[in-house]
């Protein structure tokens, strides 16, 4: 009865005004998260100049995740009046409106009603307090792992190889999905359709980490962490560590509560967790909570 009195009550204005409220909720969390990285700053170990017009003289690693340098450095070709840091912020507002978006949408597989609004809101709220000092991957970093995550979840392999491809380009952690994505077509595909599919990820990974080293040699393809993180009692201060810590706890706890009610696709993705825990002893700091930028997705589906 309740059921039949609304949907006589429901008058299409509803739903336009429905999907007012949605677009101007994903505008206002773009515009939240850009606003944070406007307030972030240079650091002189990533500096703007350096990534987009000699990506050579960068420190290792850095130089060789191009993807947006790349379009920064056309958009000045274009536009020779626009500076380093304006053809930085415009690359980062379609990263930043299309991750967010990508977002609501992961967010509504699990929530029909209102997981468009909670992605979007949890999108600013997990990415802001991550944003320090400036580079041109970190957000896209979880913008492509949503995107490769959805493109599982509806059974594309095809188009998931071709932004795992792309992504590969934007930072090398891309590969940390690839044992999610086997593990989640284990029961989909044939075995020799599983190890096509398996085998098909490493090579795309291996040809465009090879195209871009071969294009650019900037240094040592990696920055070793290990010792770094071994003495972690000599180089990480207990206020950092502390903030790092308050950022992103809180929500792998939710998501921990989460894992009983997980669909297959999410189980999965968490397979990435310990891969990123891994390669941030190895090559990153704990204390910057930008490493875990990646499993955003994951953590707002659970």
């Amino acid at each position: 009865m309740n059921d039949e009195l609304r949907s006589r009550n429901h008058t299409p204005f509803d739903g336009t005004m429905e999907a007012l409220s949605k677009w101007l909720v994903w505008l206002a969390c773009s515009a939240t998260i850009l606003i944070a990285v406007e307030r972030g700053y240079e650091g002189a170990w990533y500096q703007l100049g350096t990534m987009i017009h000699r990506p050579e003289m960068a420190p290792p690693a850095f130089g060789y995740r191009l993807l947006f340098p790349f379009f920064a450095a056309r958009l000045e070709r274009l536009v020779p009046a626009l500076t380093d840091h304006n053809s930085f912020i415009a690359t980062q507002v379609p990263i930043i409106a299309l991750t967010v978006y990508l977002l609501g949408k992961w967010a509504s597989l699990f929530l029909r009603k209102f997981g468009w609004l909670l992605g979007f809101s949890m999108a600013a709220l997990m990415l802001c307090p991550t944003i320090g000092y400036w580079t041109f991957y970190d957000i896209a970093i979880t913008g492509f792992w949503t995107a490769c995550l959805l493109l599982l979840y509806d059974d594309r392999p095809v188009s998931y190889l071709l932004v795992f491809a792309l992504a590969t380009l934007n930072h090398e952690n891309i590969l940390l999905l690839v044992p999610c994505a086997v593990l989640y077509f284990w029961r989909h595909l044939k075995p020799w359709k599983l190890a096509l599919f398996g085998a098909a990820q490493i090579l795309a990974w291996c040809c465009m980490r090879y195209m871009v080293i071969s294009i650019v040699p900037a240094g040592p393809v990696f920055d070793s962490r290990v010792r770094y993180n071994l003495t972690f009692w000599r180089n990480y201060s207990l206020h950092a560590m502390f903030f790092s810590a308050m950022i992103l706890i809180p929500w792998w706890m939710l998501a921990f509560k989460g894992w009983r009610y997980a669909p297959l696709i999410l189980r999965c993705a968490a397979l990435s967790f310990p891969g990123l825990i891994l390669v941030t002893f190895l090559f990153g700091k704990f204390d910057e909570s930008r490493q875990f930028d990646a499993f955003i997705p994951t953590t707002i589906g659970l």
